[in-house]
């Protein structure tokens, strides 16, 4: 509990920021559901058919998955805060229509009546009667949303958005415990708070008449000021530092969210930082095709990629090549199509491959992967979400070995090799420079029939930079060559084992290699 305490105390600057990203991504999505979700629960009071068909669409966002949502809204909205709202603000909407419709359908008919009979206007009886005996069911609706939605946004960190998701996905892709308690407690908590105070404006709103104590009103009002004047004043610092540096030059560096992405991404923000006069915004965004759409949208600028990847999942290509082959194709079509440049390998390749543990392997004779498919099928195997559904993936070497396993369970890459050290799974597809391989001396199977392509670490941005931003290109070729296979291996089980932040860790790596001075 202590060492967790020292953790967290050192983490607070972090955590400061990525909660307040929290605040604002769930504050508007709420914020604007009630805007626009209170007067439609208000509305569809007059048809009953009509009530029927807006809840029923409402209710089909909540049953699309969270990030299915935030995966389609990507090629319309981009990354980052703005499509981080909209899906929020959709799977708000549904208990705080529901609540209002219920609330002001369930006051009863003869207290209407008689506010009629005194003479009140239609919209007299909606403000003066109907929403104050409904309004503590109408809270229970905001309640319920504001709740979920501080949950549900920790998924937005995939989309760039920030928040305290980022720090429990990065907590989970290292396997450091305490990074995701940072970053779960302070959600649990804010919701916690979020639920609290919710309540004490429900109260205020409610009429004196309704409350079992009146007296505590008094108390409820001077409360909801103080929280008041603090979320005025938060809102103003947020404003005055999204503006703070609006104006200054900016490259964004994006990355995939686990340990390896992350290190190259520092790395590259470093390189530029210290080369060039431009600021730079790192962006941390999911795997699969996310981090490519946002860099043909514009919402990042450069991006560590692999040559696999970008040849057969985003080009599509199945044809077998060498290395040199595959980087000229992805260079010529990636100008072509996309207006996009990848520049000279890094100078390693990380593949995908098959690990076991030794003894498991030696027990069944297993070197190849061809000799496990003759086992596969009494065998477990884990892999990362994106390798599942990818021709250069799962699909793709089922076909070419003919292999089938017992039962297959995708999860987060940093839970993997955890899984097959505990027993859990025999085997792995991991990435061959895991600083784990070498931790807990795993077996990496042999790709005898040479299945999966070159997987070089290539620098990816818009084609124009070599035009418009010649300096920030001569900083990033300085990264050409730079590392191989065993230094990268280090610097992955330094990031997840090491005492020091990656940032500290790839400084140093960069001075001793000559390319940066201390920066």
């Amino acid at each position: 509990m202590n060492s967790f305490i020292k953790y967290f105390i050192e983490k607070l600057p972090e955590v400061h920021v990525a909660l307040m990203q929290h605040i604002e991504i769930t504050g508007l999505a709420v914020a604007i559901a009630i805007i626009i979700g209170v007067p439609i629960g208000i509305f569809i009071i007059r048809s009953e058919r009509l009530s029927k068909v807006v809840l029923t669409i409402a209710g089909i966002f909540q049953t699309i998955p969270s990030l299915a949502l935030f995966g389609l809204i990507i090629p319309i909205m981009g990354i980052g805060i703005k499509p981080a709202v909209f899906v929020l603000f959709l799977y708000s909407l549904l208990p705080i229509i529901t609540n209002t419709y219920i609330g002001i359908k369930g006051v009863d008919k003869s207290t209407i009546q008689a506010a009629i009979g005194m003479g009140m206007t239609n919209f007299q009886v909606l403000t003066k009667v109907k929403l104050p005996i409904a309004v503590a069911v109408i809270m229970g609706g905001i309640r319920i949303s504001t709740v979920a939605t501080i949950g549900t946004a920790t998924i937005a960190a995939l989309i760039g958005a920030g928040g305290l998701g980022e720090l429990i996905f990065r907590g989970i892709s290292t396997s450091n415990n305490n990074l995701v308690l940072t970053g779960a407690i302070p959600t649990a908590i804010l919701a916690f708070v979020a639920n609290y105070f919710l309540g004490v404006l429900e109260k205020v709103l409610t009429p004196s008449g309704m409350l079992t104590n009146p007296k505590e009103k008094k108390k409820n009002v001077k409360i909801l000021k103080i929280v008041m004047a603090i979320l005025i004043l938060g809102i103003g610092f947020r404003i005055y530092e999204n503006n703070k540096n609006r104006g200054i030059p900016t490259i964004v560096v994006g990355h995939k969210n686990y340990n390896e992405q992350r290190i190259l991404g520092v790395m590259m923000s470093q390189v530029i930082e210290a080369k060039t006069n431009y600021k730079v915004k790192t962006v941390e965004l999911g795997t699969g095709t996310v981090i490519f759409e946002a860099i043909k949208s514009g919402d990042i600028d450069v991006y560590p990629e692999y040559t696999g990847v970008a040849y057969a999942a985003y080009l599509g290509k199945k044809e077998k090549a060498d290395a040199k082959t595959v980087f000229d194709i992805i260079k010529s079509e990636y100008l072509a199509d996309h207006n996009l440049d990848i520049r000279e390998p890094m100078g390693f390749e990380n593949t995908y491959a098959f690990a076991m543990k030794p003894e498991v392997a030696q027990k069944y004779g297993i070197k190849t992967i061809s000799d496990l498919k003759r086992y596969a099928n009494n065998m477990v195997l884990s892999g990362p979400h994106e390798f599942m559904e990818r021709e250069d993936g799962l699909l793709g070497i089922q076909k070419t070995y003919n292999i089938r396993f017992k039962s297959i369970l995708s999860m987060d890459q940093g839970l993997v090799i955890n899984s097959l050290v505990s027993d859990k799974i025999e085997v792995a597809l991991v990435y061959s420079t895991d600083g784990l391989i070498a931790k807990h001396k795993l077996l990496l199977l042999e790709d005898d029939l040479k299945f999966f392509p070159p997987y070089e670490v290539v620098v990816t941005m818009r084609k124009e930079f070599e035009n418009t931003k010649g300096d920030v290109v001569e900083a990033l070729d300085s990264l050409v060559e730079a590392l191989n296979e065993d230094e990268m291996q280090e610097l992955n089980l330094l990031a997840i084992e090491g005492n020091e932040p990656i940032e500290n860790i790839i400084n140093k790596f960069l001075i001793n290699k000559g390319i940066n001075w201390k920066i």
